[in-house]
């Protein structure tokens, strides 16, 4: 991950130095000071957690240090297969935020169905946890946070997701 800070770009975030160097990030939410909550393109291994993890989940990154020097530990924040996301590819997270109460706003690389919802690339949908990590559960709201169609946006990708 880099940062920009109006003068010039650094390195925030070096994968490599952790263990992820194999795996491109495409969703991330810095959440704190040291806490970075990402998507992968693909499934894999990650440092710290056991099993494979899916394009349809989301990790979290706690670091002690963070720049070009890289270190911290992963855990499994999102499970997508526990709430019934990940069953296709279409299902990988392309986008993600994470709003003050804790909903996590998704949008994925192609269509999804989740209980109660379905959607496209170009839709954003909204979970609401009740328990997160390895035993994810919740809800989605039954309506779509961003209907892309509505806007033209038809068959494109969301790639990033703002709150504000």
């Amino acid at each position: 991950i880099i940062a920009f800070d109006g003068n010039g770009f650094s390195k925030y975030f070096d994968g490599s130095d952790v263990g992820v160097g194999g795996h491109r990030i495409d969703g991330f939410v810095i959440i704190s000071s040291n806490e970075i909550i990402m998507s992968f393109s693909s499934s894999g291994s990650v440092p710290g957690i056991s099993g494979t993890v899916d394009d349809s989940d989301i990790v979290k990154f706690t670091a002690t240090s963070l720049g070009t020097n890289t270190a911290g530990s992963f855990e499994l924040y999102f499970d997508g297969s526990d709430v019934s996301l990940g069953s296709s590819s279409d299902e990988d997270i392309y986008a993600l935020a994470v709003d003050a109460t804790g909903k996590i706003y998704l949008s994925t690389k192609g269509n999804f169905s989740v209980s109660g919802l379905s959607g496209h690339d170009e839709d954003v949908f909204v979970f609401t946890p009740s328990s997160l990590g390895s035993s994810t559960a919740g809800t989605f709201d039954s309506t779509l946070f961003f209907d892309g169609s509505a806007y033209g946006l038809s068959s494109n990708d969301i790639y990033g997701i703002d709150l504000r």
